[in-house]
């Protein structure tokens, strides 16, 4: 973003709540810009109250693209929160003196809502035709919702960024669980659980580490491709293969078609050839001439050079074969 607001300017304007100067989208352009002091529009909109803030702010994210399922459950849970709040609220004006309408949220908080404030349908309805899921999927984003608040309420709003943006790996389930541990023993029991989930993601990672090998090639190493457990390679299956890069857990190879960049060791079985010098120089070669063959694709000559991407010793060509190749590489005029 950054770059794009240096090069272009801040195309999109900036939406404030009219009368109130609230930013209500395009926070990050507006730090970036005052910060590198790149000129900015503003427009305004003009809202009632808090509510239709919130109501704009999550529709006008769902329009958009990018944000994860997390997101997305937690801005329809909003919305359907206010939407449902302010029916909530309308109910309560015109309900007996003395009666009450039971909250909303309470009843969230219990887990799944136990009334139906407003005759079937309504809100849930509503908002569930406008995003094409169903009524219980809404009602489900704002038990989401309620708990992911509590969460950021009670350990921080650094958590519930983690949450949404998938990087703390938590499933609803475990959200929903870790919201009531907040309501019912504390945040203190809650944080010590949730530390003990990230300590035991780590450990779970330190054994996967622990596990891997070291890579044992080397640059200019010449090899033959194992395809098992890897898809992409089963077409060059048994071909010979020149390592030009070493990584900690992967190569980057050249066979006689195409490149590699990333295969495992255990995809490669070293061969000992006579020089890996002159290997690398006939792949060169026959590399070349398989470009030139497959552009006219003469079937062929296709399957003589695929005879050779599979020789024993590619650093060494029987007479035969070295006819063969520099015929081709004549009639190719390379």
């Amino acid at each position: 973003m950054e770059a794009n607001l240096k090069e272009f300017g801040c195309i999109d304007p900036l939406i404030v709540w009219l009368g109130r100067g609230i930013l209500l989208d395009g926070h990050n352009r507006y730090e970036i810009c005052t910060s590198l002091q790149i000129p900015y529009k503003i427009v305004e909109i003009n809202l009632l109250d808090r509510g239709a803030a919130i109501c704009w702010i999550a529709n006008h994210q769902l329009g958009r693209r990018n944000i994860t399922p997390e997101t997305a459950s937690y801005l329809r849970g909003k919305r359907y929160l206010h939407l449902k709040g302010n029916r909530e609220d309308n109910l309560k004006q015109n309900l007996p003196k003395g009666k009450s309408c039971p909250s909303v949220e309470n009843d969230l908080e219990q887990g799944v809502p136990k009334r139906n404030f407003f005759p079937s349908g309504n809100t849930a309805k509503t908002l569930a035709e406008q995003y094409k899921v169903s009524d219980r999927t809404i009602k489900n984003d704002a038990q989401f919702t309620v708990a992911l608040d509590t969460l950021a309420t009670a350990l921080g709003e650094d958590l519930k960024h983690s949450i949404l943006t998938r990087i703390a790996r938590l499933t609803k389930k475990e959200i929903l669980s870790l919201a009531n541990v907040v309501r019912n023993e504390g945040k203190e029991v809650a944080q010590n659980l949730l530390e003990n989930k990230r300590n035991s993601s780590d450990i779970t990672q330190q054994i996967k580490d622990k596990q891997r090998v070291p890579n044992p090639h080397c640059v200019g190493e010449v090899c033959q491709i194992i395809a098992k457990g890897d898809p992409d390679l089963k077409q060059f299956s048994g071909c010979w293969c020149i390592i030009g890069e070493v990584n900690a857990y992967s190569c980057y190879v050249w066979t006689w078609r195409m490149d590699f960049p990333t295969v495992k060791p255990e995809n490669l079985e070293p061969i000992y050839v006579g020089c890996e010098e002159k290997a690398s120089q006939n792949c060169y070669r026959i590399r070349q001439l398989a470009n030139k063959i497959y552009e006219e694709f003469e079937p062929t000559h296709a399957v003589v050079v695929e005879a050779l991407g599979r020789i024993a010793d590619p650093s060494h060509l029987t007479p035969k074969q070295e006819r063969i190749l520099a015929f081709l590489e004549n009639e190719y005029i390379l």
